[in-house]
């Protein structure tokens, strides 16, 4: 039996911004060394549970519905799992595999919204490739996964049973929920009517992309001071030092953001398999004279007040944002997206995303990587240093925007930790 709903709006909100772009940008592989003595058996039985446990790994995405797309659950089935056998050398096997599981993209009317394959070694199973759609998963679902597969993977049982996708989307279009629906509306609309008119790419020819990226411990030390001194969160700080360094980067006095949030506030829907970040604004009026740490200050409350909209339906953000000039795309990624709107993105990944971290000091530059279409967007972890990766798309083709950004964004957060 199939069970059917409406999408959530964290699905909803991938779905619209995901429309145009490569697989590339919303499929989500990863590599997971497997537990010493791994047999190919042992991984399809502990990737089988992981599906009975979740409905997200198990749905298709129909066709038709109000929002032009239906989440269909279906029952678990029997995984058979390819197997690449390495020679020699298995992370060059797992990398050239996840390669090739990343550019393929998913029918996802029919096919399972995640795929997999092994990596061996002389026969033993030393790898698990795994790409996710991302409508099927987030960077906080994937951890979890990742942790819940090697528990069963070593024989563990998991307690409990998992939230459903479905359950919350009824939950999030229902009418005891249609006062949260309009607060959310009513948000934006404010936001809108304070935000600056839309600027749009103007400049000829194909967009190219670049990326920067620079760790520092005295500026993850400086962050900690800062946020402990102000009882805020080390993201705020950080994203007060993004919001500053643009405005003396461009000479704006109000800079537009898009903060990515995870929408896990809630402890019934914390384990949730799916989608639900989506993106809130954070408007900021940079002040000449102001300290630091007041503008920090500020970043945190508002951060928090827009976080509390956090879960809307994007299908009227899109409407109100016509009403005040703002559509199509700025540079014409995520084009009929909420996501067009902004030309400045920030993500903060906390400390699980070890293939984006980096040695102190060192700044790293490039083109490859995944790629969302984002005029420029920051991410962001810290733990024993913190970690920036900014990438832009643009017109241009030099890294002198991204490096001279990095730079001042950190040496920002290092002068305020030193006051």
């Amino acid at each position: 039996m199939i069970k059917r709903a409406p999408l959530t709006f964290g699905q909803l909100s991938l779905w619209r911004s995901i429309q145009g772009l490569a697989p590339e940008a919303y499929n989500l592989t990863e590599i997971w060394k497997l537990p010493a003595g791994s047999t190919l058996i042992s991984v399809e039985g502990a990737l089988e549970a992981l599906e009975r446990r979740h409905e997200g790994l198990r749905t298709r995405y129909e066709p038709g519905g109000e929002q032009g797309l239906t989440q269909a659950v279906w029952n678990a089935a029997p995984i058979q799992l390819s197997v690449v056998e390495a020679d020699g050398d298995p992370d060059a096997a797992a990398y050239a595999a996840a390669r090739g599981l990343t550019v393929r993209g998913f029918d996802l009317a029919v096919d399972r919204p995640w795929r997999a394959c092994a990596v061996a070694l002389e026969g033993t199973c030393v790898r698990l490739v795994v790409c996710f759609h991302h409508i099927a998963a987030d960077a906080w679902s994937i951890n979890q996964l990742h942790a819940e597969f090697l528990a069963l993977a070593g024989g563990g049982v998991l307690p409990g049973t998992a939230p459903s996708a479905c359950a919350l989307a009824v939950e999030q279009w229902s009418a005891a929920k249609r006062n949260r629906r309009n607060s959310a509306r009513r948000f934006w609309q404010d936001l809108f009517g304070s935000a600056p008119a839309m600027h749009r790419e103007t400049a000829s020819g194909s967009l190219s992309t670049r990326w920067a990226r620079l760790a520092s411990d005295e500026a993850c030390d400086a962050a900690g001071q800062i946020a402990a001194r102000l009882l805020v969160s080390v993201p705020s700080v950080v994203l007060a030092a993004f919001c500053l360094a643009l405005s003396r980067r461009t000479g704006q006095d109000k800079v537009l953001i898009a903060v990515h949030f995870n929408n896990r506030g809630d402890p019934r829907w914390r384990t949730l398999v799916a989608s639900q970040n989506q993106i809130v604004p954070l408007l900021v009026t940079l002040h000449p004279d102001e300290h630091f740490d007041a503008l920090v200050a500020r970043v945190h409350r508002d951060s928090f007040r827009a976080y509390l909209h956090g879960a809307y339906n994007v299908d009227d953000v899109h409407e109100l944002g016509a009403e005040h000039g703002y559509s199509g795309s700025v540079n014409g990624a995520f084009e009929g997206s909420v996501s067009g709107f902004f030309r400045y993105f920030f993500n903060y990944l906390g400390q699980g995303q070890p293939d984006q971290a980096s040695r102190s000091g060192r700044l790293a530059t490039g083109t490859a990587g995944r790629n969302i279409g984002a005029p420029l967007y920051l991410q962001a972890q810290d733990g024993k240093t913190l970690t920036c990766t900014l990438r832009e798309n643009s017109a241009d083709t030099g890294f002198g925007n991204v490096t001279t950004l990095i730079y001042l964004l950190m040496d920002l957060i290092k002068a305020a930790g030193e006051k």
